[in-house]
């Protein structure tokens, strides 16, 4: 995917995009440790994928009106005006899933559909959220991801990073804190107006979610009539990392259901 730069406001917000049809806007997690590219190159066979690093994350800068996560939602909204994007099919994980979510409440108009990954925003009682704040790296590590495989070769990197990676990587969990330390992962607000969501919307979760149980996803699908879930089993908190090519061909299949 080739490497694209957007300046908002005197921020430089960078993002990949790569494909041809029509648009598919990726908001990944807070944390896929690299992994995203597998499922990006899948999804790009059959849309036009853009996918940001978000305000704050990655490559991107950190602007000074990055404060909550109403910020970047409205960030967002402006990033889609600005590349004149329409018939959006949005897609978000985690973080990025609860960011999609924001999105669609706010204002539908640019989207043809929803796709939503285990999505943080918002809350179950009895049902906690993963203590990810608390976890150490490698505890974070195992409680993302089932593949055993998978968190070994992660592992090995982990213990192998430079400096400038762990850098990196705590930046990105500062700016995750600055946007969910508190409430904890959720908006209350959110919860409230779920029910604006107006485009067909899906819910793709792994069947042992140790960060945003599955039990939460029976919070959107009442708030939002007509959300479909579709589960994974033997799969952690990262579906689209650990079933990469079954994530991407899920959504395809739901966009182009929904939208011919």
């Amino acid at each position: 995917m080739i490497m694209h730069e957007f300046v908002s406001r005197g921020a430089t917000i960078r993002y990949r995009r790569a494909g041809a049809g029509r648009p598919l806007l990726f908001l990944d997690s807070e944390e896929s440790h690299g992994e995203s590219g597998p499922f990006l190159d899948a999804l790009a066979e059959n849309f036009d994928v853009i996918a940001p690093d978000h305000p704050g994350f990655g490559a991107s800068d950190t602007p000074d009106w990055f404060k909550g996560v109403g910020d970047i939602v409205y960030f967002y909204l402006d990033f889609m005006r600005a590349l004149d994007l329409k018939g959006v099919h949005l897609a978000g994980a985690s973080l990025g899933g609860w960011i999609a979510a924001e999105i669609a409440v706010r204002d539908s108009s640019s989207l043809a559909s929803v796709h939503l990954l285990a999505p943080m925003g918002a809350r179950l009682k009895g049902t906690p959220f993963g203590e990810i704040f608390m976890w150490t790296p490698e505890e974070n590590l195992r409680n993302r991801f089932h593949d055993e495989a998978l968190v070994g070769r992660l592992l090995a990197r982990l213990r192998a990073r430079t400096h400038e990676e762990a850098t990196a990587y705590l930046r990105d969990r500062y700016a995750t804190a600055r946007l969910g330390w508190h409430p904890r992962l959720y908006n209350p607000e959110l919860q409230r107006w779920l029910h604006r969501v107006d485009k067909p919307l899906q819910l793709l979760w792994g069947d042992e979610d140790k960060v945003v149980p599955l039990a939460l996803a029976n919070v959107w699908r009442e708030a939002i009539p007509g959300a479909r879930l579709s589960t994974f089993e033997r799969c952690g908190h990262l579906p689209h990392v650990e079933r990469a090519t079954d994530v991407a061909g899920m959504i395809t299949s739901f966009a182009r259901e929904v939208a011919p």
